[in-house]
């Protein structure tokens, strides 16, 4: 009877009967097969272009790619077989793309079954991925592993989305910019967030829900503060003007007026004799103070709090 073979790392299956006296050929063979896949680490150069992994490659456990790239460049693992020295599904991998110019080409995993999914591979840091298997419906699909819960935020520090994620069959992030997106491709970001439009976080903070303490107030803040993604305020104060009224006012006077006699034997036109007299009351024209008042400002709005610009804000996807 001839051998058989395991469906994903191809780990021969003596028949009974078979290598009497040479059970040591398949056995170390074997051993082998398991410490690639457990323990191996490939270092590959992709500094040549675009690779297609050997056998030995691909039963590994950490893929490094090095080298510096001159293009966009795609890694195949080979495709699905029950035939030994092909590959291999139901498989992970930690991969680290260690490649110089990654922020100016981008490095892909796919495998060689025809409409699978393909996967960017992040620039430095290392990721994990796994190979879909044959009893699966959707084998020979690459998916990230331990990337994060879908419906999460992504701070990221660059002016656009990265290529590793775009060149994804089915990108794990979308940039939260207000658009529509897929539910049957992001079913569980459209049950999170109760629809398919994205947050807009373009410009703005970000809040927590109010969760009922009313510290933000539709009225007020312009926004639903109970509602996932919804969007409001803006940078300007609210308009209001200044101003006084002076209605002008006047003053009341009096003046006491005394009668003198002249005479009494002094000399002319001197007076020396002075009696009582009486009062007569005058008032004066009205007239207002001339106080104005500055009812505009100059320089920047102040309704915002000090502040920098971090990037795009992404939300975890798939």
């Amino acid at each position: 009877m001839a051998s058989t073979f395991t469906p994903n790392l191809g780990v021969e299956r003596p028949a009974n009967g078979d290598y009497t006296g040479t059970w040591d050929v398949p056995v170390n063979s074997n051993m082998t097969t398991f410490d690639l896949a457990v323990g191996t680490l490939q270092q590959i150069s992709l500094a040549a272009g675009s690779v297609t992994l050997s056998t030995a490659q691909a039963r590994s456990a950490f893929l490094v790619f090095n080298g510096n790239l001159v293009a966009n460049v795609t890694v195949t693992i080979p495709g699905l077989s029950s035939s030994p020295g092909t590959l291999i599904s139901g498989k992970s991998y930690t991969v680290q793309n260690q490649c110089g110019n990654s922020s100016a080409f981008s490095v892909t995993l796919a495998t060689t079954v025809a409409g699978s999914w393909q996967v960017g591979a992040p620039p430095y840091e290392p990721f994990d991925i796994i190979i879909e298997g044959t009893n699966s419906a959707q084998p020979g699909y690459i998916k990230f592993r331990n990337l994060g819960r879908i419906g999460s935020y992504w701070d990221y520090a660059g002016s656009s989305v990265p290529a590793w994620v775009t060149n994804c069959t089915q990108p794990p992030y979308l940039n939260c910019d207000g658009t529509a997106f897929s539910s049957a491709t992001y079913p569980a970001l459209t049950v999170i967030l109760g629809g398919t439009t994205l947050p807009d976080a373009r410009g703005r903070s970000r809040f927590a829900l109010d969760q009922a303490t009313t510290r933000l107030t539709s009225a007020v803040s312009g926004l639903s503060p109970n509602t996932v993604g919804s969007g409001g305020g803006d940078q300007l104060l609210q308009a209001h003007a200044h101003g006084v009224t002076d209605p002008g006012h006047t003053h009341s006077l009096g003046i006491y007026y005394y009668s003198a006699v002249q005479g009494g034997g002094g000399a002319p036109g001197v007076v020396n004799v002075i009696t009582a007299g009486s009062t007569t009351n005058f008032t004066t024209a009205s007239a207002v103070t001339g106080i104005s008042i500055n009812s505009g400002w100059s320089g920047a709005a102040q309704n915002i709090p000090p502040a920098y610009i971090g990037g795009l804000t992404l939300i975890r996807a798939a």
